[in-house]
């Protein structure tokens, strides 16, 4: 009887406990928030473009450029915890994404020396619209400069971030121009990655030290005039292509010319980065699927040291999207795993590194 008594009793006072503490958290909009990685100032911080001005956009696509992939919010605040409330509209799963990188937050931190630094997580519900979650706790009483990914393949509606009731959290407000932007397939988009900071535009941005907006779209992304259009739009000092996962050689044959044309009408003279597209573990045995990514290799080689002939702000880095020889390095023999996505940025640093101080982008 005691023992029972007991048990109740300190499942009553943790129960008081956590109530208490969630009085002791007050919760600020996020969208007052800098919103950093994102291309076009738009008005919407949680959405990658104002769809509304490309009727010519497919109806998946508009979907997919609702989503905040890539998007980060900046903030710094003293608070020992960081929680999180989000909504989002639909609670359907992926099969190559874990729920915290398809509809989840991901937040890092900067350290002493200037060093993103994985942080802690908002787990989503699995099956739930309103989310809610503790990301960090415990932490010391100085000030932190915070920056928060937002999910990769959802929407998201009303965030609000949860500090100590009388911590500091300030924003540098508003929007900041991301100076790259990369567009492509869901290698950019970030399929098989398991949370939202670790597709290769993200991982590459904490590197490098510069914002770089995600323009991917999964299974869609195939040198489309309206894309090239999109591009045309963006202010942007560099855009980086994996424009040659998705079509098929006939397609990269017909269509890079007139896309790059497109571009260079609205940027006669921005450096245009292409990179080679992965090679798929499913080309193992595979015989069609073999041949038919081989050739779609070869027809961006051919059709890239064409048009560098005429242009000398175009590169073509080949491999480009490397994820090295061990076969180790795919979640489902498309997508690459976040080591995957790792050995692509490893692959691809250095030319950028070197375009970007050609060019004096910072």
């Amino acid at each position: 009887m005691k023992k029972t008594l007991l048990l109740l009793f300190v499942a009553v006072m943790s129960a008081t406990m956590a109530q208490a503490a969630k009085k002791d958290i007050r919760y600020v909009d996020a969208s007052a928030f800098t919103t950093v990685n994102k291309a076009q100032n738009d008005g919407l911080p949680f959405r990658r473009l104002d769809v509304s001005r490309y009727p010519a956009l497919t109806p998946r696509m508009r979907h997919y450029f609702g989503f905040p992939t890539g998007i980060a919010l900046r903030f710094r605040t003293n608070s020992s915890s960081i929680r999180a409330t989000w909504q989002i509209p639909d609670t359907v799963n992926r099969a190559n994404n874990p729920a915290i990188a398809f509809k989840g937050l991901d937040l890092y931190i900067k350290d002493k020396n200037g060093k993103w630094l994985f942080a802690g997580i908002g787990t989503p519900k699995y099956n739930g619209k309103q989310n809610s979650a503790t990301i960090i706790s415990d932490m010391d009483d100085s000030m932190k400069e915070c920056m928060l990914y937002l999910p990769l393949f959802m929407e998201i509606e009303n965030l609000k971030i949860g500090v100590d009731k009388n911590a500091v959290i300030e924003s540098d407000g508003g929007f900041v121009r991301a100076p790259v932007v990369a567009m492509g397939s869901s290698f950019t988009h970030g399929a098989g990655s398991s949370r939202a900071g670790m597709p290769w535009p993200a991982q590459l941005s904490r590197r490098l030290g510069v914002d770089i907006a995600n323009f991917g779209t999964s299974g869609i992304c195939k040198m489309e005039p309206v894309l090239a259009e999109i591009i045309g739009d963006t202010d942007a000092d560099l855009f980086i292509f994996d424009a040659f996962s998705n079509p098929s050689a006939e397609q990269i044959h017909e269509r890079l010319v007139p896309f790059v044309k497109k571009i260079r009408e609205k940027h006669p003279e921005t450096p245009l980065v292409f990179l080679q597209t992965f090679i798929r573990e499913t080309d193992n045995f595979n015989l069609k699927k073999r041949q038919f990514e081989a050739e779609k290799r070869a027809a961006a080689e051919e059709e890239m040291a064409k048009i560098m002939k005429s242009d000398k702000n175009i590169y073509f880095i080949n491999p480009g999207l490397y994820a090295g020889d061990d076969h180790e390095s795919s979640c489902d023999g498309v997508h690459p795993s976040d080591l995957g996505y790792q050995r692509a940025v490893d692959n691809i640093e250095p030319h950028i590194r070197k375009i970007l101080a050609r060019y004096n982008i910072r």
